[in-house]
């Protein structure tokens, strides 16, 4: 974890090729006096151009980690998927190969592990009402809340955008650029403690609204 601490991060989510929807969020993102943007993969299978869409991510030196939909796109595996990407470039396919799954970004308060499921488990499912025996099965989730590195996981899958708390770390999630969803994607102020979630409708970007950034939560004494 180098580098100067990230006080401002654009977080943009699954792509999913949606490339003109990308290259303006790009662009509002330009104005917010961001540090910097990080996605969190899954640029592969959708409606959109792969080639663009993996263009704009490498000309706008936006910190990106591989999904599961890249994953299998390098691998050849679920290419009978609904939009499954059949038609990328090479540049295309080397940017997607050179994608690690996670990054550990520095923040004033902590570190920030940018992913894609949870952790390096990128099929792993953590919903805004995932209780129970459904989080107790997330391993990759306990091992972050015992990292002393990591106070706050960026990561996407779901397609839900999110902040929760848990012991040890507070989890961002930026939701997704797919049409068929509810595209948006967030601004996360580490400073201010706030998270900015903003929708994308009708060709125009809105903020839908803000909400706090709570710390991780404290462990209960012994």
């Amino acid at each position: 974890m180098n580098g100067a601490p990230l006080r401002r991060l654009g977080l943009i989510g699954d792509v999913h090729t949606e490339d003109a929807l990308l290259e303006s969020t790009l662009r509002f993102l330009e104005g917010e006096s961001l540090d910097a943007v990080a996605c969190t993969g899954d640029i592969s299978d959708g409606g959109g151009d792969i080639d663009r869409s993996c263009a704009l991510l490498r000309e706008h030196e936006v910190l990106t980690v591989s999904g599961n939909h890249d994953r299998w796109l390098l691998t050849g595996e679920q290419a009978s998927l609904r939009d499954a990407t059949r038609d990328e470039g090479p540049e295309a396919r080397a940017f997607l190969a050179s994608l690690p799954e996670t990054i550990l970004l520095p923040t004033p308060r902590g570190g920030a592990l940018l992913c894609h499921g949870v952790g390096e488990d990128d099929m792993a499912v953590l919903r805004p009402d995932t209780r129970g025996y459904a989080l107790g099965a997330i391993p990759e989730l306990r091992e972050l809340m015992l990292d002393p590195d990591v106070s706050y996981m960026l990561g996407g899958h779901t397609h839900q955008s999110m902040v929760r708390k848990f012991v040890g770390v507070t989890v961002v999630n930026a939701g997704t650029l797919h049409r068929r969803y509810a595209p948006g994607f967030c601004v996360v102020d580490f400073v201010a403690e706030e998270v900015a979630h903003y929708l994308c409708s009708g060709g125009r970007l809105r903020l839908a609204h803000t909400e706090p950034l709570p710390r991780p939560a404290e462990a209960p004494p012994d």
